[in-house]
């Protein structure tokens, strides 16, 4: 129940900071998980983003309030974390189909979003395919960026948007020049490592996002670089389509926090995490990433 037990405690800090700025590396804290991992489980678990999940409720109680106050709309906008009471119309309308205006007639109909409750049974049922490597520190040449800490904004729809930087950042790899150099320019492309996505959360909230492929100290480009430590790691096989309706990552990291960690004898031995995309039709059904998690013996 341990795994169970840290999400509900996720949605009770959520439920008691609905009218403050809710930043997601504290609530990753409570989960016991990095604000990557975090996002991605909650948002496979529950079957919204972090972000649209808090949006709903703060909405919910806003429409509350307009039925039970006299509280000024711009009052319960801002109470919300709306900066405008046109940011916040368009939200309310959005969710509620009417205005706030109209949604103090009596009679008007309004959604309402309760807490998520967590009563999860796991079964373990499906294989988990991984291994345990041990690795020397692996120079990652590619782009490097340092990203803000990250708040629910109220006016964001969903988690992929709030968290936009991160988004960006791999679709300036993709689609700008860096992943042509690293492919053809420098070969670097090559097993193990592949492509690799690095994710590191700061003691201060941010987080750095390094792409590329991994090159021998002696190797001199002109991309940026970044140093990841050495140290042992569970890799873990995720299968599938990564333009399906479930992203196979999303489907794995689930299974890492709920299933193998409690029970593994292991346990993270730091905030980061390293995803690699190996060759192969990425929407093919069979297609294989893997994610490593640095470990240390509990």
């Amino acid at each position: 129940m341990e795994w169970v037990d840290r999400m509900t405690a996720t949605i009770d800090y959520i439920e008691n900071h609905l009218t403050d700025d809710i930043m997601y590396d504290e609530v990753a804290k409570i989960s016991c998980c990095s604000m990557h991992q975090f996002g991605r489980v909650f948002s496979y678990v529950v079957g919204v983003s972090l972000s649209e999940y808090i949006r709903r409720r703060r909405l919910t109680l806003a429409g509350l309030d307009l039925q039970s106050s006299n509280k000024k709309v711009i009052d319960i906008a801002i109470k919300y974390g709306y900066n405008s009471p046109d940011a916040f119309t368009r939200a309310f309308v959005g969710m509620h189909g009417v205005t706030p205006k109209v949604a103090r007639t009596l009679g008007v109909k309004l959604k309402a979003y309760p807490p998520i409750t967590f009563h999860i049974s796991i079964k373990g049922d499906v294989e988990m395919e991984y291994r345990i490597e041990e690795k020397k520190e692996i120079k990652l040449v590619g782009l490097v960026k340092q990203i803000k800490r990250q708040s629910a904004n109220a006016e964001a729809n969903d988690w992929k948007e709030a968290l936009g930087e991160a988004w960006d950042i791999w679709d300036e790899f993709l689609d700008g020049d860096i992943d042509r150099k690293i492919a053809c320019e420098y070969k670097l492309y090559r097993s193990p490592m592949w492509q690799m996505g690095f994710t590191k959360t700061l003691e201060n909230g941010e987080t750095i996002l390094a792409i590329g492929a991994e090159a021998d100290e002696n190797v001199l480009t002109d991309l940026q670089s970044h140093t990841i430590p050495a140290g042992k790691w569970a890799v873990f096989t995720a299968r599938g389509s990564l333009n399906g309706k479930a992203h196979p990552i999303d489907v794995m990291w689930t299974k890492i926090t709920a299933e193998w960690l409690p029970n593994c004898g292991y346990e993270r031995a730091a905030d980061y995490e390293l995803e690699v995309y190996l060759p192969g039709d990425t929407n093919d059904d069979d297609y294989a990433c893997e994610i490593w998690v640095p470990i240390t013996k509990k």
